[in-house]
């Protein structure tokens, strides 16, 4: 069973203007608050689909859902951290809304 929620994003990397960062619709690894330094060996992508355009202050709202099926969909509940990533790079911080 699939579980989607609406995120709070706020991004970390530009984009030009009247773009979006990442485009509308991206998956991307992310590291939630509760995870260690080493997250990477439990890591889970996020699949991302952004509502508008990110605001002045570079945040958007967005409907954010596991890659797969058999991911832990209790970790997209209210009040949950959570970082996407692009290789190294941090592109967005998020919070379940």
């Amino acid at each position: 069973m699939t579980h989607s929620a609406t995120v709070r994003l706020r991004w970390l990397v530009t984009a030009t203007s009247g773009e979006l960062p990442r485009g509308r619709r991206f998956s991307t690894p992310a590291r939630f608050e509760h995870q260690g330094d080493d997250w990477i060996r439990d890591a889970w992508s996020l699949v991302i689909e952004t509502q508008g355009l990110p605001d002045a202050q570079g945040q958007q709202f967005a409907t954010a859902n596991f890659l797969v099926p058999n991911a832990p969909h209790d970790w997209l509940t209210p009040g949950k951290r959570f970082t996407l990533f692009e290789g190294k790079l941090a592109l967005a911080e998020g919070v379940v809304e």
